[in-house]
């Protein structure tokens, strides 16, 4: 009984920030069905966010925050995805595969701020900006960080505190600062295991 009123709680709470953000993105965020989160759901800036279906944003620290900084920015959150407390910040575009989980991971695709010599006297240094993908079943641990342009390969795991600085493959573990490869994860074939070296498969 108390699991049930919990659970009615909770999708009225939903109900009532869905909304909200309906009313003030004037149509710029979309959610899919199922969707669920509480008051630490945060939506801000003129881009696109757009939430596929079965994503559960219920965070349990840190706010989830979604972010666009230009009216061009799209972020893109595919479906059974698990947002517990990551930020994410689009100038261009963010895109997050189906049945990622994201724990309080920040992921940008610009540097906001340029790294040229000439940054403080030149108003237009330039300022990189690039794409990042993170592919499907992928684990973005806590306090992690991926950079500009990286794209991030199915089923991988970023570890805790890892910077991802460069694209990571497919079913890898990354870690450290600069993030490195330090294991291979076994594949799956019909539910089972398989131990053996993706060069062996």
């Amino acid at each position: 009984m108390i699991r049930r009123h919990a659970h009615v709680l909770a999708r009225v709470l939903t109900w009532v920030i869905v909304l909200r953000y309906r009313v003030l993105m004037r149509g710029r965020v979309q959610f899919g069905k199922g969707f669920i989160c509480n008051h630490r759901f945060v939506v801000r800036g003129p881009g696109r966010v757009i939430i596929g279906n079965g994503v559960n944003a219920w965070a349990h620290q840190e706010p989830t925050r979604l972010i666009t900084t230009s009216r061009d920015a799209v972020i893109l959150i595919g479906d059974n995805v698990r947002l517990n407390g990551p930020t994410l910040l689009a100038r261009e575009r963010v895109e997050v595969g189906e049945n990622c989980i994201l724990g309080s991971t920040v992921v940008f695709d610009s540097d906001y701020h340029s790294v040229h010599r000439d940054r403080r006297t030149n108003p237009h240094a330039p300022v990189r900006t690039q794409p990042v993908r993170v592919g499907p079943n992928v684990w973005l641990a806590g306090q992690s960080a991926v950079l500009p342009g990286v794209s991030v390969g199915k089923d991988s795991v970023v570890g805790f505190r890892a910077v991802v600085t460069r694209d990571v493959p497919p079913g890898v573990v990354v870690a450290g600062n600069p993030a490195r490869e330090v294991r291979q994860l076994p594949a799956v074939h019909d539910g089972r295991l398989d131990h053996r070296a993706p060069g062996e498969l």
